[in-house]
C-alpha cells in the first residue's frame, strides 16, 4: 500500500481520538459551568420570592435584613448587595461604578466554560467533516492502487462517516448547554443590575 495512504489513515484516526476527547472535554465543561452558575444562582428554590423580600427590605430601608442576606448568601446578587454596601458612601455614581467592577469580574470567571463550548459548538462539525474526508480519500486511494474491492471501499466510506457522527455528537449537546447557560448568566446579571437600580432610586437624597 502507498505511504501516503497509511499516512492518511493514521490522521484520520487520529481525527476521531481528537474528537473523543474534545466529548470528553466538552462533558467536564458542562459540569464545571453547571456547578459555578448554580452556586452563582443561590440555594433558594424560589428566586422571584427571594426577589420580593430583597425588595421589600430595599423600599423599607431595612438594612440590616438586607445585609444579614448578602452576608448569608454565596449568589451573585448577595455578591453585588455585599458590593453595594462596601461602597463607601451612597453615591449613586459609586455604587453603579462598584457593582459594574464585581459583575464584570464575576462574568469573566462564569464566561469561560461558555467560550469553550461556543468554541466546541461551532468547530467540532468541521474537525469531524475533515476526518470524514481523509477516510474518503484514504478508501478511493486503496482502491486506485489496487489494494482492495468495492465493498471493502463502501465499509471505508461507512467508517469515514463515522467521523461526521462524532464530531455532530459533541457539537449539539455543546451548543444546547451554551444556550442554556448563557440565558442562565444573563438572568443573574440582569436581576443583579435591577437590585443595584432598585437600591439607588432608593437612596434618601
Amino acid at each position: 500500500m502507498p505511504v501516503w495512504i497509511i499516512v492518511v489513515q493514521w490522521i484520520s484516526r487520529s481525527v476521531l481520538i481528537l474528537l473523543l476527547v474534545l466529548s470528553v472535554w466538552s462533558v467536564a465543561t458542562m459540569l464545571r459551568s453547571s456547578r459555578l452558575l448554580n452556586k452563582a444562582a443561590g440555594a433558594s428554590k424560589n428566586p422571584d420570592n427571594e426577589d420580593e423580600n430583597v425588595s421589600r427590605w430595599i423600599e423599607s430601608g431595612d438594612k440590616g435584613a438586607f445585609r444579614a442576606w448578602a452576608e448569608k448568601s454565596g449568589s451573585l446578587q448577595a455578591g453585588t448587595a455585599r458590593a453595594i454596601l462596601a461602597t463607601a458612601s451612597d453615591d449613586p455614581g459609586s455604587i453603579d461604578r462598584a457593582v459594574r467592577s464585581y459583575l464584570s469580574l464575576q462574568r469573566t470567571g462564569l464566561e469561560q466554560g461558555l467560550t469553550v463550548l461556543a468554541t466546541l459548538g461551532s468547530n467540532a462539525p468541521f474537525i469531524g467533516l475533515f476526518g470524514t474526508v481523509l477516510g474518503i480519500v484514504q478508501a478511493f486511494g486503496a482502491l486506485g492502487a489496487h489494494q482492495t474491492n468495492a465493498s471493502d471501499i463502501m465499509v471505508g466510506i461507512a467508517e469515514a462517516l463515522i467521523a461526521t457522527a462524532i464530531g455532530l455528537f459533541v457539537a449539539i449537546p455543546a451548543v444546547v448547554a451554551f444556550n442554556v447557560f448563557t440565558r442562565k448568566l444573563k438572568n443573574l446579571v440582569v436581576r443583579s443590575e435591577a437590585m443595584k437600580d432598585l437600591y439607588i432610586s432608593r437612596i434618601k437624597k
